[in-house]
């Protein structure tokens, strides 16, 4: 998708005839506009088997989770990931463990 054309782009103000020449046929062509792909951190592989959500937290358990993962050494992603398998345990589910090895299957 190309720029929008500028409005102002065409105008000239009073005493400034002097502009700059549009590029010439013989001038290299522009780079193409970045795509959505080209964009993408380099060295990042595809997975399609995981979602991304967020979660919205109090401030203050926030900063709990943080402690604890801290207290043990572990990302705040491993608790709150603990705290998922306890819910799908609670409710009857598989752990996530479990779930994974069948996604990979």
């Amino acid at each position: 998708m190309s720029k929008r054309p500028s409005v102002i782009g065409g105008l000239t103000l009073p005493g400034s005839e002097t502009r700059e020449p549009a590029p010439s046929a013989d001038a290299a062509p522009a780079a193409p506009p970045l795509s959505v792909a080209a964009l993408k951190p380099v060295g990042r592989r595809a997975r399609p088997d995981v979602v991304h959500t967020s979660v919205y937290l109090p401030r203050e358990v926030h900063r709990r989770l943080r402690e604890i993962a801290f207290t043990r050494d572990v990302k705040v992603h491993d608790v709150i990931m603990e705290g998922i398998d306890a819910a799908l345990q609670k409710h009857g589910h598989p752990p996530v463990a479990s779930l994974k090895l069948k996604g990979e299957a």
